[in-house]
């Protein structure tokens, strides 16, 4: 594809009238052929906007020429690549679309350096809110066991100084039971556990036998007498 000999940027004046598309009449992104070896030959204009192009009968490639010799270039970034061209009485004047020069790439390189620093510096404050609310929390999570364990050991102290109260209280009344007393016990003895009696058929220290002797009436009865071996009955 034939590359444009001029590439306008913005609105160029001809004769200090604006250079327009014959089509559209768009005055902007104008592209500019030479056509032929004569100089004084029209040149082609086209316009990106329509996609359409027409020979101007004021633009020659002579003025192309003219304006490629004036062109100021650029060597900065900040650089516009400007022109004011005459040739044989018809002036051109405007910008041509800047081309990429070495000091382009030191400005991009700026540019995404301070971006990047501007960015890494954004994402360093946000790892530090994330960490101090991190450490916040975990710090409120430990300070809340600590206030349960020391809660917990409140109430087991407070527990453990009940019984030793309960416990001074019983040893000072078993004290005070001594030295009133002399360490005399209950009045009463407990009674030793009875144990079974060895005898057939006794029952609470009595023994039932059958017998004619013991009976009134001469005839064989049932007559409860004490038992001679445990005595159970006489206590």
């Amino acid at each position: 594809m034939e590359a444009p000999d001029l590439k306008l940027q913005g609105l160029a004046q001809i004769n200090e009238q604006p250079l327009l598309c014959a089509e559209c009449g768009s005055g902007y992104s104008l592209e500019i052929f030479k056509r032929g070896f004569r100089e004084v030959s029209p040149a082609l204009v086209t316009c990106l906007s329509c996609g359409k192009g027409s020979h101007h009968p004021v633009v020659t490639n002579g003025l192309v020429d003219a304006v490629l010799a004036a062109r100021t270039g650029r060597r900065t970034a900040e650089d516009r690549d400007i022109f004011a061209a005459e040739w044989r009485g018809v002036t051109l004047t405007g910008e041509l679309r800047p081309e990429f020069v070495l000091d382009d790439a030191v400005a991009l390189t700026k540019v995404l350096k301070k971006q990047i620093s501007t960015d890494a510096k954004a994402w360093g404050r946000s790892q530090k809110r994330a960490a101090k609310a991190r450490m916040k929390e975990t710090a409120g999570a430990v300070t809340g066991a600590a206030k349960a364990k020391a809660k917990g050991a409140a109430a087991a102290a407070k527990e453990t100084v009940s019984d030793t109260v309960s416990t001074a209280k019983a040893a000072a009344i078993s004290t005070a039971w001594t030295l009133q007393t002399g360490g005399a016990g209950p009045t009463t003895t407990p009674k030793p556990k009875r144990r079974r009696c060895t005898v057939k058929g006794c029952r609470s220290g009595m023994v039932i036998i059958s017998t004619r002797i013991h009976a009134s009436t001469g005839k064989t009865s049932e007559v409860k007498i004490p038992c001679g071996v445990c005595h159970r009955s006489s206590t």
